[in-house]
């Protein structure tokens, strides 16, 4: 087999009436083809790169690059590979061509060869009432065969790779299932017990990002949905019990302070309870349990989503008896919420 330069060495030896054969083998007019011939050079195997793959891209994902902007691909080895741009998950999935694809840098075009003439032939060549314009097309043609055409103009192109396949990229949902497991190991029990949490196990946004697959916008919205908790700078879920203490303590302030349950003051909340809960995590539970009410000389106050605290201690009761019967679940349920919230089974 003949290496690259040893093709180079026997193309280079051809000459522009050689071209000119090749023309006329292949049915070809020379009034439509530029003055230039672009000659492929095919690498050996050993000194193809097969590091490039070829990826289809929608206008989305090409401005997308063309901003700048990260494409991030996620995926262990038993997971499917996905594609993630700032706020979009898309499927990656190869699929193959109907013709191999070359990749070749640098290579002309009609508008670069001073061919722009011969593109327009081109296209009328295509058109319904071309029939007459093919005619002169070949009068053209016949007319170069008679040598007083200008010598034909030969470059050399090298072919990097041939492809026989593709990536497609299809928007999917993001893959949000394993976020809770690799949350799991590190739920937070309380700072009294912080001692016995494997400190390796801790996870920062980026750890997470790079494990779970899914963009930064649909990581951090499926981390609010989920209620995690920030708590230096690592995220954790909140176990059961130790939220229930911490809410018990929330739902309390409103007895002890005689407040309306529209009437819910925030400052007042953090100030009582700054001893006995984190901040981070006494500024999380605050802010999915509650909701604005109404300012009143310029102090927001809030009120707790009803219907959020009475799931939740209907679970408590659940999980502390097991069994229940029914009307004293009820009656319990109706005796475990705060004065004036209502309970309705059908509602929750």
């Amino acid at each position: 087999m003949h290496n690259m330069d040893e093709n180079r060495a026997e193309y280079c030896q051809r000459t522009p009436e050689d071209i000119r054969k090749v023309i006329k083998i292949a049915k070809l007019h020379e009034s439509e083809l530029t003055d230039i011939t672009q000659v492929l050079m095919f690498p050996e195997s050993t000194s193809r790169n097969d590091n490039l793959r070829l990826l289809q891209l929608d206008d989305i994902l090409l401005k997308e690059i063309e901003a700048g902007n990260n494409l991030v691909f996620k995926g262990e080895l038993d997971e499917n590979v996905v594609l993630c741009t700032e706020n979009k998950t898309y499927d990656v999935k190869e699929a193959e061509t109907s013709n191999s694809l070359l990749l070749v840098p640098n290579l002309l075009y009609a508008a670069s060869t001073g061919g722009v003439e011969a593109a327009n032939n081109s296209t009328e060549w295509d058109s319904d009432n071309s029939f007459d314009k093919s005619n002169n097309s070949l009068n053209k043609s016949n007319e170069s065969d008679d040598g007083t055409r200008e010598p034909r103009k030969i470059e050399f192109k090298d072919v990097v790779n041939t492809f026989f396949t593709y990536y497609e990229l299809k928007p999917c949902k993001p893959r949000l299932s394993k976020l809770r497991k690799i949350l799991e190991p590190t739920v937070y029990k309380g700072p009294e017990l912080e001692y016995a949490v494997d400190k390796t196990k801790l996870l920062d946004f980026a750890a997470i990002f790079e494990q779970v697959q899914a963009s930064q916008a649909e990581l951090e919205a499926e981390l609010d949905k989920i209620e995690a908790v920030k708590i230096d700078e690592y995220y954790r879920l909140l176990e059961f019990d130790y939220e229930f203490r911490v809410l018990s303590y929330m739902l309390d302030l409103i007895e002890e302070n005689s407040w309306p349950l529209n009437k819910i003051s925030k400052e007042i909340t953090f100030d009582s309870l700054k001893d006995l809960v984190p901040q981070s995590v006494l500024e999380a539970m605050f802010r999915y349990y509650t909701v604005d009410t109404y300012k009143e000389d310029d102090t927001q106050y809030y009120q707790y989503k009803q219907d959020k605290v009475c799931q939740f201690l209907a679970r408590v009761l659940l999980k502390s008896a097991g069994k229940f019967n029914y009307v004293e679940f009820l009656q319990a349920w109706r005796d475990s919420v705060p004065e004036g919230m209502v309970t309705d089974v059908l509602c929750y």
